[in-house]
């Protein structure tokens, strides 16, 4: 076999091992991504408007916002203006979340409704 015959199969050889090698790595980085995508599901979950909203409407920051709300408003629906108890008052986004997710948890976006108005209101 010629010098140049013999050249080229080696380097034929070398390529073919580079590309398994490739193969190898593009397989182990596809499982890779597999195990973060199962691992960041969960995570991105809890970092939803609305999970954030409810951590901070369950939070000591929340229910002070919502009792200082209660007050201002003179426990009084915002829309329909009946009376209406702290502990039977919703917090209802102006802006809804499924439009503004950004404001999640500005206060100046949210106020107290009866649940009779908010659930009419709906993400209106």
């Amino acid at each position: 076999m010629e010098p140049q015959e013999t050249q080229k199969q080696q380097q034929h050889q070398e390529l073919m091992e580079a590309v398994l090698r490739l193969k190898f790595a593009q397989e182990r980085t596809d499982r890779a991504l597999v195990d973060l995508q199962t691992l960041a599901t969960p995570l991105a979950a809890k970092q939803t408007p609305r999970a954030k909203f409810e951590r901070w409407r369950d939070s000591t920051d929340g229910k002070r916002w919502k009792k200082s709300q209660h007050t201002k408003q003179n426990g009084q629906c915002a829309n329909c203006q009946t009376p209406i108890a702290l502990n039977g008052s919703h917090i209802d986004h102006i802006q809804p979340l499924s439009r503004s997710p950004q404001l999640a948890c500005t206060p100046h976006n949210l106020q107290i409704l009866c649940a009779t108005c908010n659930q009419h209101k709906g993400d209106r």
